[in-house]
C-alpha cells in the first residue's frame, strides 16, 4: 500500500464493482477491497454490485446478453453509482471549504509518519 501512497486516494469517493467467471470470487476480492480502499484514505460507498457468472451475462463486447434483463442490471447498479455520485458532490463541495490535508496530511514516505505515540 505504501506504493501508492495515501495522498493519491484520500477524500475520494470510490465504488467496488466485481465480476467473477463463478458464483463467488469476485464477491469475495470485493469484500476485501473495502479495508484497502479505506486504509488509502478513500471513501467507498456501501453499495457494492457483483456480477457472478459474468460470461453469461454480458458479451464479450461489454454488453448484456440476450436472454438476460438489461433494465433489472442497470437498476442494480444505480444504487452503487448514485451513493458515488452523493459522495463526489459532497466532498467536491466540503474540499472548496476546508482543505482535507490540512487535518489529516497525506504519507509522503510510509506508516511511520502516523502521529500515533
Amino acid at each position: 500500500l505504501n506504493h501508492f501512497g495515501s495522498s493519491l486516494f484520500s477524500f475520494k469517493p470510490a465504488s467496488i464493482v466485481s465480476y467473477s467467471a463463478g458464483q463467488w470470487g469476485g464477491t469475495r476480492a470485493a469484500t476485501l477491497l473495502r479495508p484497502i480502499l479505506g486504509e488509502l484514505g478513500a471513501l467507498p460507498v456501501s453499495a457494492m454490485v457483483h456480477v457472478p457468472h459474468a460470461p453469461k451475462v454480458f458479451t464479450a463486447e461489454g454488453r448484456v446478453a440476450e436472454g438476460e434483463d438489461e433494465a433489472k442490471w442497470r437498476g442494480y447498479g444505480a444504487r452503487s453509482w448514485s451513493q458515488l455520485e452523493w459522495w463526489g458532490t459532497a466532498a467536491r463541495r466540503h474540499r472548496a471549504l476546508v482543505d482535507p490535508a490540512t487535518g489529516s496530511p497525506p504519507f509522503a514516505r510510509d506508516p511511520s509518519q502516523r502521529n500515533a505515540p
